[in-house]
């Protein structure tokens, strides 16, 4: 009986995977490790945590989205249909583009929690398909965003993505980061707590909290504290907002 007991266990175990690929696939605002923070006519932002040794539901990505990884993490995951399981490892601060498709699994293997920040665009021309200049025809560019050389300095990394831009900055204390080069929508994620101002505003906002300003920011923001402020920057250059504009 022990062993029937034992054989059983190791089966389940081995079906778990397809138990959950066979479940009916949901939208992320129903999943329930999704947590949304903001939606608008142009994207939506959830926050995603995972506790230790659990998984999502079968989660359906209709649009292409960008991931934010807040902490040091392994997690696997599966498509819907295919039968293999693989186990990603990211770091803090990993900022990954990823395509809409199959419906995915997460499951958190490991003793700690998972946490990211998911930004979901509702458009199909904020990609990464486009003209390459290097390699002078039309195909996918790059979707990891590459770690900082420097990671004391101030920097601005960028992740093109079509219609929309991503930029991973820092500022040291003072530095000052201008307002788009063409006139964007903007949403501001902070890696790091902020305390930054403008001419006429400060905005102060903990690691992984959000600040959406509309097109036609004029002031610098500028570092106002005395450590260094990261932040991930995603410039949308479609449709003004329907909300109220934030007078930047």
């Amino acid at each position: 009986m022990k062993k029937r007991l034992q054989a059983a266990g190791v089966l389940l175990c081995l079906l778990g995977p397809v138990t959950a690929r066979a479940q009916t696939a949901v939208d992320i605002a129903s999943e329930p490790h999704h947590h949304q923070l903001l939606e608008n006519a142009q994207l939506r932002v959830f926050d995603v945590t995972i506790a230790a040794h659990s998984s999502t539901l079968l989660t359906r990505h209709e649009h292409n989205y960008l991931v934010i990884t807040l902490c040091d993490c392994e997690i696997a995951s599966w498509a819907e249909g295919q039968a293999g399981v693989i186990t990603y490892r990211y770091n803090r601060n990993d900022i990954r583009f990823f395509f809409g498709g199959p419906a995915r699994t997460m499951r958190n293997d490991t003793p700690n929690e998972y946490h990211n920040l998911t930004v979901e665009f509702l458009s199909p021309k904020v990609t990464t398909f486009g003209y390459q200049p290097e390699a002078g025809r039309w195909e996918y560019g790059s979707s990891a965003m590459p770690p900082p050389v420097d990671s004391r300095a101030k920097f601005a990394d960028v992740l093109d993505l079509g219609e929309g831009t991503v930029k991973d900055v820092q500022l040291l204390p003072d530095d000052s980061y201008p307002p788009p080069e063409k006139e964007a929508a903007e949403l501001v994620i902070a890696l790091t707590d902020l305390d930054l101002k403008t001419t006429n505003h400060r905005v102060r906002k903990s690691q992984g909290e959000l600040l959406w300003i509309d097109p036609g920011r004029k002031s610098d923001l500028v570092n106002n504290d005395t450590e260094p402020a990261r932040f991930v920057v995603i410039e949308l250059r479609l449709q003004a907002s329907s909300e109220e504009p934030s007078g930047f």
